[in-house]
C-alpha cells in the first residue's frame, strides 16, 4: 500500500479526480473522452492529465459511469 506523506500532492491523487469527474459529469450529463479531459485540465491543471485514465478506472470499477460506445461518451449511471 502506498501511504502518502508531505510531498505528496492531494489535489492530483486519484480521489480527487475522480471527484472533479463526477462533479463536471453531473453539470454536463454527457461528455466525450476528449471534452472531460479538458474539463478535468481546466479545473485541476496540467498535472491532472497522467492521473486522469486512473481515475476514470476507477470509476468504472466502482461502477459509477459507463461509456457509451454509439455515441463515445461518458454518463454518470444511475
Amino acid at each position: 500500500m502506498i501511504t502518502p506523506d508531505k510531498y505528496f500532492d492531494l489535489k492530483n491523487s486519484v480521489i480527487n479526480v475522480s471527484a472533479s469527474i463526477i462533479k463536471a459529469l453531473q453539470k454536463i450529463n454527457v461528455l466525450t473522452y476528449d471534452e472531460l479531459e479538458m474539463e478535468i485540465h481546466k479545473t485541476l491543471g496540467e498535472d491532472s492529465r497522467n492521473i486522469f485514465p486512473y481515475a476514470l478506472n476507477f470509476l468504472f470499477l466502482l461502477n459509477k459511469i459507463e461509456y457509451n460506445n454509439s455515441i463515445y461518451s461518458f454518463t454518470i449511471k444511475k
